[in-house]
């Protein structure tokens, strides 16, 4: 029986865990919290679009980092942080696949391709 109750606690610490780090990483966008949301089961999957910009810097290996709005098919508003592996070209739309602040991979496409709502927000 104490083995039972010990599991029930266990579990329920973790679910605990679980949702207070899907509620601390729900605004932020540094890579602990991609870390997070990456492991953590709680977080769905999902995308975002953004306008391409200028990099916010360059490192000496050349890899990009971009820190802007990203809106997704509502055109509710996140605050994203990604990396290229080269300078992007600027005023391109990308489509952006992320699980919170995790971003898993992004892929280029027309602005025909971007949901109503979306781009609306991306025109402002």
């Amino acid at each position: 029986m104490k083995i039972i109750k010990t599991i029930i606690v266990i579990a329920i610490l973790g679910g605990v865990a679980l949702f207070g780090a899907k509620l601390y990483t729900q605004n932020h966008s540094d890579e602990l919290s991609g870390t997070i949301d990456q492991l953590n089961p709680l977080v769905p999957e999902g995308e975002v679009y953004v306008k391409t910009k200028k990099a916010d810097s360059i490192n000496s290996y050349g890899i990009t980092t971009y820190k802007q709005q990203s809106f997704d098919k509502e055109g509710k508003s996140k605050e994203i942080i990604f990396t290229a592996d080269h300078e992007l070209q600027t005023d391109r739309y990308l489509k952006i696949y992320n699980k919170g602040a995790h971003i898993e991979t992004y892929e280029e496409v027309s602005e025909q391709d971007i949901p109503e709502k979306a781009l609306k927000q991306l025109h402002k």
